[in-house]
């Protein structure tokens, strides 16, 4: 299996899980679509030992026990990041600002400027053109 091969893969596996699945915090938010992304890869992701949390405070309660602030911080703690987001190959992820107060919100790069995220309290693929950071995650 070629890194093409494997990243289409879980990028469809991804694409499978999260799909159409409303926005529930500690249960399909960014961070856990992010999580499960990253194990279709083959990696232990440490997004989620923070504990659990339902609200956005403690979200960031959960982020402050991992020893972070944003989600960006943790992905700059395990990958190469891409200040041009658009170098970004799918199945990289990517950042842009979150919404009511939540810091960076991730999101699982599909193809040029698609992307599989979270808009409207509804994750499916939508067009990005405000990327503040990518992450090479192969």
């Amino acid at each position: 299996m070629t890194e093409l091969d494997l990243r289409v893969a879980a990028t469809e596996a991804t694409f499978a899980r999260f799909d159409g699945q409303p926005l529930i915090l500690g249960t399909t938010d960014c961070a856990r679509m992010t999580a499960f992304h990253l194990k279709q890869l083959g990696f232990k992701a440490s997004l989620l030992k923070g504990g659990a949390y339902t609200t956005p405070v403690g979200a960031r309660r959960a982020l402050k026990r991992l020893g972070v602030t944003s989600l960006a911080e943790i992905m700059d703690q395990h990958f190469p990041r891409w200040d041009a987001p658009a170098e970004a190959r799918v199945g990289d992820i990517c950042c842009v600002a979150g919404e009511g107060g939540m810091g960076d919100a991730m999101q699982v790069v599909l193809h040029r400027n698609n992307v599989l995220g979270f808009l409207d309290g509804v994750c499916g693929e939508i067009v990005n053109h405000q990327y503040t950071a990518a992450w090479r995650v192969l």
